[in-house]
């Protein structure tokens, strides 16, 4: 097995780096004590004079306690009885429901976006699709109030740019608490909720410790997102969860359901389906042929790789075992759930695909292609057209989606990796804007720990510095980029390093 920049708690074995369940017990109420504590001072980020640098501050001090907490809950333990592990996840899960119920309540500070969910909401229970007028339409004038309507950012669009599964969970919301942005805010955190839930079962099943949860659970990048801000990020990354799950049950139907509502909220986690197909190792391999049954040891390594065809024969055995019954059963699961949920809003056409030309103009993905920090920083060197980026872009994210679609998967922790990996290469190539769009890989990270991803995960937040200079996006500074991303490929390339120092030893 690869060693990993973060310990990995499996098989447990005693020596000098094993922590004893009560150590990590008593790190983990320290660190949750301490994060609470800033959680609750800083609940309401209106009050800052210093603004978002000011949040910013406090991002990195509550990310400073959560990587002390991963680094305590991805030690090795000695042997703990059951009910000692089932006590330390419950511990997790407590303080990731405090930190999230204390900050649920205040009023949303980074963004204004939970106000158009509640309106997109509003919008379907009164029987209109919401994809058919703007806010600002005079069709709308009666649904709006001085309480909502005032906050939507950009309410002249064209209509609304969330796919279906988001508008169902707007509706929900609605329907739950009609007009409430606490509801939508108590929803998000319920889901988070449910899928740290999700993933310890996960951990469990795959011979992993469910503590290593906190990777997901007490990350602040979602918890302020999600429970503070109302991001509906929440709603598409449970159901990420609830699809690894499914696929560690074997259980092709749900895992396909799963995915298509993960996409039906936001498009891309659609790129994660090769991922999840079920794919053995080709013949000969004893660990995973037939069953699936995953490898364990050095020696199964070492064994599997003299056995195992390769060249053209292995990938050839590969395409033939991506023919198999659970695969059809998953990609019709996909294909009918995606049909079915768009067929309610099909009512005005294609509209129903929101204002996607809108939404990627702003974004910056067309045109000089100005948002892609790999071009921009390139364009310093050699002059680049964006046309000729993107295609090499888009073929190599093809290319490593293949390959993750054809790698055998024996157990729940490979996909993960998979997912991990291909969301990773997604991030450098398209370099999101919005410190949000980072948090979906954290659930892949309790299964496969890495300091790369986490670290760019934490340094997103500096992403908020374009609010000091707002007309220059969706551009970004050489020195923010380099920030955010150099340091992520160096300690990637060191962690490789390390993995590949593993296997020789």
């Amino acid at each position: 097995m690869i060693k990993t920049s973060l310990p990995i708690s499996s098989t447990p074995r005693t020596n000098s780096r094993t922590l004893s369940p009560v150590t990590l017990g008593i790190a983990l109420l320290i660190c949750g004590v301490g994060s609470l504590w800033l959680y609750h001072w800083a609940r309401d980020l209106h009050r800052f004079i210093q603004g978002i640098a000011g949040y910013t501050a406090l991002f990195i001090a509550q990310f400073t306690i959560y990587l002390l907490a991963c680094y305590f809950a991805t030690r090795r333990l000695s042997l703990p009885p059951r009910r000692t592990t089932l006590f330390l996840a419950a511990l997790v899960l407590l303080f990731a429901a405090l930190f999230r119920f204390d900050l649920v309540a205040q009023r949303p500070y980074l963004s204004t976006d939970v106000y158009r969910y509640v309106w997109d909401g509003r919008v379907q229970a009164a029987g209109i699709n919401p994809y058919r007028y703007p806010p600002s339409a005079p069709e709308l004038a009666p649904l709006r109030d001085t309480k909502i309507f005032p906050n939507i950012n950009r309410s002249d669009f064209t209509n609304t740019p969330y796919p279906p599964g988001a508008q169902l969970i707007f509706l929900l919301a609605y329907l739950m608490h009609p007009s409430s942005v606490l509801g939508f805010k108590v929803l998000m955190a319920l889901l988070d909720l449910l899928a740290i839930v999700a993933v310890m079962l996960t951990l469990h099943r795959v011979g992993r410790s469910p503590v290593q949860a906190v990777i997901f659970a007490w990350h602040p990048l979602l918890i302020y997102e999600g429970a503070h801000t109302g991001h509906v990020e929440s709603a598409f990354i449970v159901f990420l969860a609830l699809a690894l799950w499914a696929w560690s049950h074997k259980k092709p139907v749900f895992t396909g359901v799963a995915l298509a509502f993960a996409a039906l909220i936001k498009y891309y986690p659609a790129m994660l389906l090769p991922v999840f197909l079920f794919t053995a190792a080709p013949a000969n391999d004893a660990t995973s042929e037939g069953n699936m049954q995953p490898a364990s040891g050095a020696s199964c390594v070492e064994e599997n790789a003299t056995r195992q065809p390769s060249g053209r024969k292995y990938y050839l055995a590969a395409i033939r075992n991506l023919c198999n019954a659970a695969n059809l059963k998953l990609l019709a699961a996909f294909v009918i759930t995606i049909a079915l949920t768009y067929l309610p809003y099909l009512t005005i056409g294609t509209g129903a695909v929101g204002s996607l030309s809108n939404e990627f103009s702003e974004e910056g993905f067309s045109g000089k292609g100005s948002r892609y920090f790999l071009l921009v920083f390139a364009r310093n060197f050699v002059p680049i057209p964006a046309t000729l980026f993107l295609l090499v872009a888009a073929l190599a994210l093809l290319g490593f989606a293949a390959y993750w679609m054809l790698k055998p998967k024996g157990e729940a922790v490979a996909v993960a990796r998979g997912a991990m990996a291909l969301i990773g290469f997604y991030f450098f190539l398209v370099t999101p804007r919005y410190h949000w769009y980072y948090a979906w890989i954290l659930p892949f990270l309790c299964f496969a720990p890495r300091l790369s991803w986490l670290y760019l995960t934490g340094a997103s937040v500096l992403l908020y510095a374009l609010w000091f200079t707002p007309l220059i996006y969706p551009d970004i500074p050489i020195w923010l980029g380099l920030a955010i991303y150099a340091p992520t490929l160096l300690f990637f390339i060191w962690e490789k390093r390390r993995g590949t120092q593993a296997q020789r030893h």
